[in-house]
């Protein structure tokens, strides 16, 4: 059996250490925090890769918005990154951290073909089907 292809996002801007237990292996979105910012930039001397997929992304928000907001304006880039048109094969799962799922987030994930929601213990993953 093939491995889906995971993409997992950080919205939880006090993650901190626990960044260091996401797969290697696995790309990782992680939002840019004064708590995240400095475990991410140690992360990237220690694990220097050529192969993009395996690395983590930072992305800078805005401090006056919801993690909810965050995720859904960072959905596009994610999809074009990791989905059909850079991948194959594109990516199946979407492991969201620091928030639950709600109506608006369900429909900003089908919108991208993602439409299997469960709930995890740091927040949700979304699947296609």
């Amino acid at each position: 059996m093939i491995k889906p292809y995971r993409v997992h996002v950080v919205v939880d801007p006090h993650y901190g250490e626990r960044i260091r237990d996401l797969p290697v292996g696995e790309p990782a979105w992680v939002v840019d925090s004064i708590d995240n910012k400095p475990i991410i930039r140690t992360i990237w001397q220690e694990r220097k890769t050529t192969e993009k997929i395996e690395g983590i992304t930072s992305f800078v928000v805005d401090g006056n918005a919801t993690p909810e907001d965050w995720l859904i304006s960072e959905l596009y880039t994610i999809d074009l990154h990791h989905g059909e048109l850079s991948h194959n094969p594109a990516y199946s799962v979407l492991n969201v951290v620091g928030i639950g799922q709600s109506d608006r987030l369900r429909k900003a994930l089908a919108e991208i073909g993602l439409t299997e929601i469960k709930n995890t213990a740091d927040g949700f993953e979304a699947r296609r089907k």
